[in-house]
């Protein structure tokens, strides 16, 4: 940009022209950070519902697919 020296500005700060506005979902952003801080909460003082979904070993994940395979295929030949 230059000025009316002619000489080059030696700012090179950003400037927005338009305002942002959220007008669609004014709330939105501050429900996903109420949801986050709950959860980090509830993880710090170790609460039961924060503790019971925690990731499962991989053995028992298989054996459950393998479960749920089986039965899937009993049905199957059951129908048939």
């Amino acid at each position: 940009m230059q000025t009316e020296t002619g000489l080059p500005s030696s700012s090179r700060a950003l400037v927005t022209l338009t305002p942002q506005t959220n007008d669609a979902h004014p709330h939105r952003s501050y429900q996903r950070v109420s949801n986050f801080l709950t959860q980090l909460i509830a993880n710090a003082r170790q609460l039961p519902q924060t503790r019971a979904r925690q990731r499962a070993y991989p053995a028992e994940v298989i054996a459950a697919y393998r479960a749920t395979v089986e039965r899937i295929q009993r049905l199957n030949e059951k129908s048939e």
